[in-house]
């Protein structure tokens, strides 16, 4: 009797770490597959085609104990709660089916990178910066500012004035695109007419400067503004 009573024992504890292991396991995958569709209802609102900025959602996991009874496939619904996206947020899905619905909020955080250039390498003051000491990349919108360069094409052949190290991101104020003393294109546009002569550079200046620059030829001195490395254009 107890050698059967062992027995049965022995056979009822494989059944149920069996019965177990797959509830569980079902259960797991379930719960992974709601935080899933929490964190591609949040992505969806975003348009992330865009190039100048991205959108990172990070769903909490949720309850894996729980039974769901399954993917719902048919009956799930996703809504934001609240209605207006924030850093921290919750997505409120539902399964309608008539056997075994249910409600489960979803924590999801959202948080915003943007583009930028940084420095690829030590970059010396004095140094005219080329390509390879760039480098394009995403930063969290925190530590994102205003004056951050985001198109390299800007800077390329103008000077750092300040020491630069690997991975900070490139300011309009480390550089300038025209050094006092640099030889310029000045250009001179009106309606459909574009003139471009030499001229050289009397002060030094960033993109939108308005610098002084003397014409090679006639000598004359005139007031440009920096539009790219050792170009000025004439305002009328």
């Amino acid at each position: 009797m107890k050698n059967l009573l062992k027995i049965v024992s022995t056979v009822l504890a494989i059944f149920f770490n069996v019965f177990c292991i797959n509830i569980c396991q079902a259960s797991v995958e379930e719960a992974d597959f709601l935080s899933n569709v929490a964190k591609q209802y949040m992505l969806a609102q975003f348009d992330n085609d865009r190039t100048d900025k991205k959108y990172l959602v990070k769903a909490s996991k949720i309850d894996p104990n729980r039974d769901y009874g399954g993917k719902c496939s048919g009956y799930l619904t996703a809504e934001l709660v609240g209605g207006e996206i924030k850093k921290s947020n919750v997505v409120r899905i539902k399964c309608a089916r008539k056997n075994n619905p249910y409600t489960v909020n979803v924590p999801v955080t959202v948080s915003v990178i943007r583009a930028t250039t940084i420095a690829a390498a030590n970059i010396p003051k004095g140094s005219t910066i080329t390509a390879d000491l760039l480098e394009d990349t995403y930063v969290n919108e925190s530590t994102n500012t205003s004056a951050v360069i985001t198109d390299k094409s800007m800077i390329l052949g103008s000077k750092a004035r300040r020491d630069i190290r690997a991975g900070e991101q490139i300011k309009v104020s480390d550089f300038c695109v025209v050094a006092k003393g640099d030889i310029v294109t000045i250009v001179a546009s009106t309606n459909n007419l574009e003139i471009k002569t030499q001229g050289q550079a009397l002060e030094e200046g960033k993109i939108n400067d308005l610098i002084q620059v003397k014409n090679v030829k006639t000598k004359k001195v005139i007031q440009a503004v920096v539009t790219g490395p050792n170009t000025v254009k004439v305002i009328f």
